[in-house]
């Protein structure tokens, strides 16, 4: 059948040898074997028990003739050492170099594209034994970086079983035991690292989703571990093989499938549109459709399993949301009441002090997912970060021309747009406590210093075993790259420079004290036209925006606080003008 057909097409462009037991892995691209050993063999002598390819004959390293199953002393290993390999298959003589990483080599074998094509995994890890070749449908993800000019794709891994397409759950690196897994390529990312660092500072430094007393293996956001792929024979450079944000790793209640009931909910939103900050929602999406404004998808359930969405808990949120927005000084009252009923309070205000920190610019409207544990119990929405290459400084693209002013750590916090948080912080009850909150993670994980460790130390794993090398050899000046050098250590002096400039400007700008300073101006309820009173000149005015005039109200004229302005407003406005 087609897997057993698929396994037997498993590219055969090189020689299999492994060492120590660990596979090395060939990369004909660069001529070379990558052998992942354990990081306390570096800086010392290796000695291991060769075995290599039957096919192979008159094999030596170094010069000195080494016979399969015989053992050799690798001197003095280190980051981008290499030992050279020679060896006779056939008559034909071979030559290369044996390197070693301390990184997972994770190899991909097939032919991928947008669609899931079955293809194989080998996932050759530092500390295990041996690796087999694992079936798996693959296929490139991604939005902006998944179009026909990128070359350095992501993917997303979905491992099956070889004789029935079962799923097949796997455990890599200490994490989670399951059949999906993601690699995130970094594509535009000068460092790399950005996107896997900054996800753990959030799980390190955010507060568990309110459900999660009685889950301890409940994670609001995507564990990982930096690794170096080859594809189809061919190096393909850093990677960040992660877990999914999905109702498996938050935990969230199953769908009733016996009763069709929803309970656990989860919505990605992938793109910024004002539906997704919340501000001018799109008209509510029927239960037919996975996706609303082209920029929120339902992710669970699974729409194409039950053919239907529930909406609710997050259509709910956003008018909320709006209502708050519209609704001028009102928004201070409404928020401090009725905040906690819409969104996980902790987790939203510790999202706040997180992208203002790392100055995440494309995740404050979108690349959120946001949850809810059970639909039948509660319609607290949890937020959980997604890709967050667009940060400390980064460009949306190597090829966008953003304003030096936009990326500079002293930016103001104007370009946050997302409703709950924005109202949140005019909100003194609620910023007070974010700003303890901030003050208390600087004592710990936003320590300026303990920050600049954090990716410092990400970029000396990938130098020190020998990774960031290849890396910056295959990939810079690529067109992914706009034709730009990569150069990890450069670019992470930058950054430093940014994050010690960076909380220098939040102690003293963003996260202070201050008196509530209302955003507009104080108005009585049903005070349309903004003189300060209600009477019949407010009523006339609302007739005339019903009637298609310019609403210059600024939401006052939404009286009654449903969203939408209309003669029940008029009503309303009247009760008010009679009671008063």
């Amino acid at each position: 059948m087609v897997f057993s057909l698929m396994l037997a097409t498993v590219a055969a462009w090189g020689q299999s040898m492994n060492i120590g037991g660990h596979r090395a892995v060939q990369d004909s691209r660069n001529n070379i074997w990558l052998c992942s050993v354990p990081q306390h063999y570096f800086g010392t002598d290796y000695t291991a028990i060769i075995t290599y390819d039957d096919s192979m004959t008159e094999f030596a390293i170094d010069g000195t003739a080494v016979a399969s199953g015989s053992s050799f002393t690798f001197t003095g290993i280190e980051g981008g050492k290499n030992y050279a390999v020679t060896a006779k298959v056939d008559t034909n003589l071979i030559t290369g170099d044996i390197t070693f990483t301390w990184l997972p080599v994770v190899e991909l074998n097939g032919e991928f594209g947008n669609n899931y094509q079955y293809g194989t995994v080998t996932v050759n890890e530092p500390d295990s034994a041996f690796a087999e070749p694992l079936t798996a449908r693959l296929k490139w993800r991604g939005s902006t970086t998944n179009n026909n000019s990128r070359n350095k794709r992501n993917y997303r891994i979905k491992f099956v079983n070889p004789l029935d397409s079962t799923k097949e759950n796997h455990r890599f690196f200490g994490l989670r035991n399951d059949n999906c897994w993601i690699l995130d390529a970094g594509q535009s990312d000068f460092l790399r690292v950005r996107n896997r660092v900054s996800t753990d500072l959030w799980l390190d430094m955010s507060r568990r989703p309110w459900y999660t007393d009685t889950l301890p293996n409940a994670h609001n956001g995507s564990r990982g571990q930096m690794v170096e792929v080859i594809l189809n024979g061919e190096y393909a450079g850093i990677y960040n093989m992660c877990e999914p944000i999905d109702r498996k790793q938050l935990k969230l209640k199953r769908y009733d499938e016996e009763n069709q009931v929803f309970h656990g909910g989860l919505w990605n939103a992938y793109e910024w549109s004002t539906t997704a900050s919340m501000s001018a929602p799109k008209p509510r999406p029927s239960s037919r459709v996975d996706i609303w404004d082209s920029s929120i998808e339902v992710k669970y359930p699974d729409f194409e399993e039950i053919n239907r969405a529930n909406w609710d808990a997050f259509y709910n949120a956003v008018m909320f949301a709006k209502r708050v927005s519209n609704s001028g000084n009102n928004s201070r009252q409404m928020t401090i009441d009725s905040l906690g009923y819409y969104f996980d309070v902790p987790v939203l205000q510790d999202y706040y002090i997180f992208i203002a920190t790392i100055q995440a610019l494309d995740n404050e409207s979108s690349n959120i997912y946001y949850s809810i544990y059970d639909a039948q119990s509660g319609q607290r929405l949890t937020l959980t970060p997604w890709d967050l290459d667009t940060s400390l400084g980064q460009s949306y693209s190597p090829y966008a021309n953003m304003p030096a002013s936009s990326l500079s750590p002293e930016h103001d916090m104007n370009w946050i747009s997302n409703v709950p948080l924005y109202s949140m912080w005019d909100v003194k009850a609620l910023r007070d406590p974010a700003v303890d909150r901030y003050y208390e993670l600087r004592k710990t994980v936003l320590n300026t210093d303990n920050l600049v460790n954090r990716y410092r130390s990400a970029i000396n794993e990938l130098e020190n075993s020998g990774a960031a090398a290849r890396e910056e050899k295959r990939w810079s000046r690529d067109l992914d790259l706009a034709n730009k050098v990569l150069d990890l250590s450069t670019e992470m002096d930058k950054v430093e420079d940014w994050i010690r400039r960076r909380m220098t400007y939040l102690d003293e700008n963003v996260f202070i004290y201050r008196e509530d300073q209302p955003i507009k101006p104080e108005y009585p309820k049903g005070d349309v036209n903004g003189d300060g009173e209600v009477n019949i000149a407010d009523v006339n005015a609302l007739i005339e925006i019903i009637l298609g005039g310019e609403d210059m109200s600024e939401g006052r004229s939404d009286v009654n606080e449903d969203g939408e302005v209309n003669i029940s407003d008029v009503n309303e406005d009247l009760n008010i003008i009679m009671k008063s």
